[in-house]
């Protein structure tokens, strides 16, 4: 008798679980379909899935199959990739040596030369440490005795050829966020336009440029605006000479900044290195040498790829992102280029059951328009990274909503706060979000959502979004 009444237990207690889980399905799909019905999403296309992270069981979706463009989330794809090929301790390395021979005077019969590996870190904003290279560079110069070069200051840039995907449109291409990946990639690949402004409707000046641009001409047709936004852009590809500025700033501004892409990094790298040796006492006399002979002087490694996953995803950094992209494809393919990175990742989530005809990729930033992936794809690449001994790295390195990165003001004062996690995606008509939402109950569930052609206010839909991540958490 007792044994039969333990075994009704049982039952009972497994109907109770099932009963609760698929009450729960309800619950989220139902709040879903709320959400995608709304008015002001009519012209819109969306696409969401939700699993449970830990065990993958699905749980709500609305056209989950369908590629949709996702902005700057495709870098949660890129940046899970690099951690799964690369490794999270994977380092770029810059070498710096010398050909040639030193006399007794210390005069280096020869050149120095740096050669890039597509270190994307190299004096970057986000690694102040890494502003030590040219230091670096005079600190062994002068440990080997050296205080002349007769030789010639000298980039190889031949790891990989820089060039902009095709799929980039003429308005991204010349500011900073369309800068592109270099073997030598320096200060982040961007220069700064200081511009004067005065009143409302009349024409700016150009005051200052920071970072040498050598060859480079600019035109300036910016205006003076009472609108308080930088909606100033650069014009310019890199095989151009010549920059057009147009736009609007604020007017009566004594310092406004404008960023623009470079098109020659190693020209302000090699214009700061001079600098530097010249202040130092290490002349340089520019005379041609031809010789084999060469003795490595540094070996400059960035910082941890699990580092630069971080600043990646957390403060949304195309040119990382795509440097990244360019390594797995060297690393896969034995080549660095767009093509090769490209066919690297599609062919590695393939290989994990991804369905590759959901992937559309152009780049690894997200900045083509052109790029389109699934919310199902998104998903199931976070809930095979949740079982990935990089895990921790991978979902430490998403932004934290009302804490920190591109969702350091969403949710602020809700119960988001610390408890949503995800890449953000934000261009003209498109919003995406892909990560985790952890439950009032402790559960954590595998979100992603692709918003595209939407009309509504970029108020309203931040409302929308917020409600729908609160709702799906309390249920």
């Amino acid at each position: 008798m007792t044994r039969f009444t333990l075994n009704l237990s049982f039952i009972g207690y497994l109907l109770l679980v099932c009963f609760t889980a698929s009450a729960q399905k309800q619950s989220d799909q139902k709040i879903v379909d709320r959400f995608v019905e709304q008015a002001h999403f009519k012209s819109a296309s969306i696409g969401i899935e939700i699993r449970d992270l830990k065990t993958g069981e699905f749980l709500a979706e609305s056209d989950s199959e369908k590629s949709l463009t996702p902005a700057s989330t495709q870098k949660l794809v890129t940046t899970a990739t690099a951690l799964e090929i690369l490794g999270a301790d994977f380092q770029f390395r810059t070498d710096v040596f010398i050909t040639g021979r030193i006399d007794k005077d210390g005069v280096l019969m020869g050149n120095l030369v740096i050669k890039g590996y597509g270190d994307p870190t190299l004096a970057s904003k986000y690694f102040p440490q890494n502003n030590r290279f040219i230091s670096s560079i005079y600190k062994e110069l002068k440990n080997n005795g050296i205080s002349q070069i007769n030789g010639k200051l000298i980039i190889d840039n031949s790891y990989f050829k820089s060039s902009i995907p095709r799929t980039w449109i003429w308005e991204d291409i010349g500011n900073y966020y369309g800068a592109v990946p270099h073997a030598l990639s320096y200060r982040d690949n961007t220069y700064t336009l200081h511009f004067e402004s005065k009143e409302a409707g009349t024409l700016t000046e150009i005051k200052k440029i920071d970072s040498k641009q050598n060859g480079i001409s600019f035109s300036n047709e910016v205006l003076s605006s009472t609108i308080n936004k930088d909606r100033a852009y650069i014009f310019g590809g890199t095989a151009s000479e010549h920059r057009l500025i147009e736009g609007t700033i604020p007017q009566n501004r004594s310092d406004f900044k404008v960023k623009g892409a470079s098109s020659k990094p190693e020209i302000v790298l090699l214009s700061d290195l001079r600098n530097v040796l010249y202040a130092g006492g290490i002349q340089i006399k520019e005379q041609s040498f031809k010789t084999k002979t060469q003795k490595t002087l540094v070996q400059f490694n960035s910082p941890p790829l699990s580092e630069i996953v971080a600043i990646t995803n957390q403060k949304s950094i195309n040119l990382f992102a795509d440097h990244l992209l360019f390594q797995i494809g060297m690393s896969k393919k034995n080549e660095a280029s767009w093509l090769s990175g490209l066919e690297a990742v599609k062919e590695f989530w393939q290989s994990k059951g991804i369905d590759s005809t959901s992937l559309f990729l152009f780049d690894g930033s997200g900045l083509s328009h052109f790029n389109a992936i699934s919310a199902k794809a998104l998903n199931q690449i976070l809930t095979l990274m949740n079982k990935s001994e990089n895990a921790e790295i991978f979902f430490n390195s998403l932004p934290i909503a009302g804490k920190n990165g591109t969702l350091k003001s969403f949710g602020q004062q809700s119960d988001l706060a610390g408890n949503f996690k995800a890449k953000t995606g934000s261009m003209t008509g498109v919003r995406s979000y892909s990560g985790l939402l952890t439950k009032k109950n402790g559960q954590q569930i595998a979100i992603s959502l692709i918003i595209n052609n939407y009309s509504c206010s970029t108020k309203l839909l931040n409302e929308s979004l917020e409600s729908l991540l609160i709702e799906l958490s309390q249920h």
